[in-house]
């Protein structure tokens, strides 16, 4: 999320067509009660969090909220998103997550649960970190959830190499016509010169040293501040 200096709100940059896209999706899930997975990829830093986190903030009174995210571990955590989400919901899906329970029945469980509550918004962050647990339950899921009330959204680093298990997974849900793929890019140098001016840095520089990446902007954007005079600090992206 990026704040900018001595305006009242904090405020998203280029962000309102991903928004606008994803709120028609979920308009489509309470009218026609036709589900949808959303596969949401872009470079790490690029703001997808904060994108989603938004999203579901604008829209927390007109759906329920189950989020779940993937850690950074070289050994992902068995069905780790899903215990947050597990939490969250209880029940059937709680007892099955917990009890070490196939991927076929988690799913099931957890498509009961969302067809129970509509609409429902289910995210899970950060699925390139997944364990082959939690891929199987977000396979089944892309097959099963058109006849769901449920948006799932499903966010990701596109940084991929061809035989990742992710990668496969997207290739096979791609031909599915409930499944949508939606990328976050950098920022605009327009967007980046917009940020850069109330702290007195070049904007050209900073966008070639960031690539226009949210998180470096405000990275750099806050080491200049923490070091008044300082040029644009490092060289990133």
């Amino acid at each position: 999320m990026i704040t900018l200096i001595g305006e009242p709100s904090t405020e998203l940059l280029e962000r309102q067509g991903e928004l606008d896209a994803l709120a028609a999706l979920l308009d489509d899930v309470r009218n026609q009660r036709r589900g949808w997975l959303v596969l949401v990829a872009g470079e790490a830093g690029v703001g997808k969090t904060a994108l989603l986190r938004r999203f579901c903030d604008e829209h927390r009174t007109l759906a329920r909220i189950l989020w779940g995210a993937c850690d950074a571990l070289y050994t992902p955590s068995p069905l780790g998103p899903l215990i947050e989400v597990a939490e969250s919901s209880g029940g059937e899906v709680e007892a099955l997550v917990h009890g070490a329970a196939k991927p076929y029945e988690v799913a099931t469980a957890l498509m009961h649960e969302l067809g129970r509550h509509a609409p429902s918004v289910l995210v899970l962050e950060d699925v390139h970190w997944a364990d082959e647990a939690t891929l199987d339950v977000v396979r089944l899921l892309g097959r099963k959830v058109e006849g769901l009330p449920a948006l799932v959204l499903v966010s990701y680093r596109d940084e991929l190499d061809r035989v990742h298990p992710l990668r496969v997974l997207a290739g096979e849900l791609s031909t599915s016509q409930a499944v949508r793929r939606l990328r976050v890019d950098p920022l605009s140098p327009e967007a980046v010169a917009r940020l850069a001016e109330p702290h007195g840095v070049d904007a050209v520089v900073l966008y070639r040293n960031t690539g226009g990446n949210p998180f470096f902007v405000t990275e750099v954007l806050a080491a200049v501040d923490a070091v008044p005079g300082n040029p644009v600090i490092g060289h990133y992206g």
